[in-house]
């Protein structure tokens, strides 16, 4: 699953070059009333929505599916339109993997 009112068009690219199946979801609420529906191998947060915070999505996932690989694209440095940093995240939200765009198309590579 993809999560976020406004996906970065790169990243969407990314994971259909990839050959990976996605299904966008606007917010963390409907990522996680998905996730009770459906089985999700991985959830790619970009933003949650202003009814769940970041942590909550994460966390509520997690609860729902042990198993799933969270994965948040965060930005690299300081804030830039509400963006929160990566390394601000890491230490928010321990369980998820907080990676940049750049970061995840190295990892798609790799695979």
């Amino acid at each position: 699953m993809l999560v976020g009112s406004e996906i970065p068009s790169p990243l969407l690219e990314l994971l259909l070059d990839a050959g990976s199946r996605v299904t966008k979801l606007p917010s963390g609420k409907t990522a996680v009333s998905h996730a009770q529906r459906e089985l999700f191998d991985a959830a790619i947060i970009v933003s949650t929505g202003e009814e769940m915070d970041l942590a909550e999505t994460v966390f509520n996932l997690g609860d729902i599916n042990g198993s799933m690989q969270v994965i948040i694209v965060a930005e690299r440095g300081a804030p830039s339109e509400g963006a929160i940093p990566k390394h601000a995240l890491v230490r928010f939200v321990p369980s998820a993997k907080v990676m940049t765009i750049r970061e995840l198309k190295k990892q798609f590579a790799l695979s």
